[in-house]
């Protein structure tokens, strides 16, 4: 009896001692399956970390070449309370084209470990360069009654080599009072009715109405290149300077792209783009330029909803200049009664479409498809 107890014990004791092994087995397994799952997990953060680095330094090298363009490389730091990465950026210039930037962001982290991030970045110009060298001082999808002391300076080559154009609209333009168009040269000279192009007697060619057939069908392409949707508003809008509700000439500086909404008559009342032109885009207001004072640029009087019951009116009071180009697609543009000048002039184009224009005017946009971070 007694021995068959014994034998019961030692097998008891068997039993439990492989229970325990195998508990203790389990919770080795265990352990380690929970210290590979929290490595795992602090690669995976550590990584995201070093990503959100590398991908910090792209866009910080970007806005350096926005800025300067003759910028070289970019480095920083990103502190997180999970980790910390250090990063570097090389900018590479003319690849794959000698307008674009081979970017490539290398982040690191304090165990040595890193990742890299490469894209190719190229310049757009947020003006269509071809159709602004192309547009004329007063380009109007709707009518224009001009009257009183007006003088328009024609684009010399507006209408292809050598033929001027002063005025082109998809409605009517008239002229009236004492308006006119001439030269460059004969408005500093002192345009008259012996060097104008045109006056109210005698309305030359240089003044192309009721152009149905080749007036552009969308200001907003025409100037940007993008649809005159939402997407392309919104590209419009990323692209500005700014986007402000007040016109106030303290808001506006020279050398800038700005867009005005919101407000029901933009009253400017300094002068614009003296230095540096400036393009402004109205949106859906009336525009009132007061006079004594000159812009230097682009103007754009856009109405979004022209089936609408607004009808919105530019009117612009005397003694006003306008040096390069104004726009709108309105229904009727109101010109003054008093003196008042419509100048095309070539330096103010060519600053906003050169190579070398202000970087207000340019934008640097991702090349599809050559973005890697693996």
């Amino acid at each position: 009896m007694m021995a068959t107890n014994r034998q019961k014990g030692f097998a008891t004791l068997v039993i439990t001692l492989v229970l325990v092994s195998m508990l203790v087995a389990v919770s080795v397994f265990m352990g380690k399956v929970l210290i590979s799952d929290k490595r795992i997990t602090l690669n995976e953060i550590e990584y995201r970390v070093a990503l959100a680095a590398a991908e910090k330094g792209i866009a910080e090298a970007m806005a350096q070449l926005e800025v300067n363009p003759a910028a070289s490389s970019a480095a920083g730091t990103l502190v997180t309370s999970s980790a910390t990465a250090s990063y570097t950026v090389t900018m590479t210039p003319g690849v794959p084209i000698s307008a674009a930037w081979q970017l490539e962001s290398v982040a690191t982290l304090a165990n040595g470990s890193n990742t890299t991030v490469s894209v190719q970045v190229a310049e757009r110009k947020i003006l269509n360069e071809q159709n602004v060298k192309r547009a004329v001082p007063l380009m109007l999808a709707g009518n224009l009654p001009t009257s009183g002391n007006i003088t328009i300076v024609a684009h010399p080559n507006g209408g292809g080599p050598g033929i001027p154009v002063s005025i082109w609209s998809k409605g009517a333009a008239t002229l009236s009072g004492n308006a006119k168009t001439c030269s460059l040269q004969a408005y500093q000279d002192g345009c008259s009715e012996s060097n104008a192009y045109s006056t109210t007697v005698n309305v030359g060619e240089d003044i192309v109405t009721h152009d149905v057939d080749n007036f552009p069908g969308n200001l907003v392409e025409y100037l940007f290149g993008v649809p005159d949707t939402s997407t392309g508003w919104g590209y419009i809008e990323s692209s500005a300077t700014a986007v402000l509700t007040s016109c106030s000439g303290a808001a506006i500086n020279d050398g800038g792209f700005y867009i005005i909404k919101g407000v029901p008559t933009c009253i400017i009342d300094s002068s614009l783009g003296v230095s540096e032109p400036v393009v402004i885009v109205l949106k859906d207001s009336n525009l009132t330029i007061n006079g004594n004072h000159s812009i230097y640029g682009v103007l754009f009087a856009y109405d979004s909803d022209l089936s609408g019951a607004s009808n919105f009116s530019i009117k612009v009071n005397g003694n006003a200049r306008f040096y390069g180009a104004m726009m709108s697609n309105y229904n009727t543009v109101d010109l003054p009664t008093g003196n008042y000048g419509a100048i095309y002039d070539p330096d103010v184009i060519s600053r906003l479409t050169a190579s070398e224009a202000d970087n207000s005017f340019t934008n640097l946009n991702i090349i599809p498809g050559s973005w890697k971070d693996w």
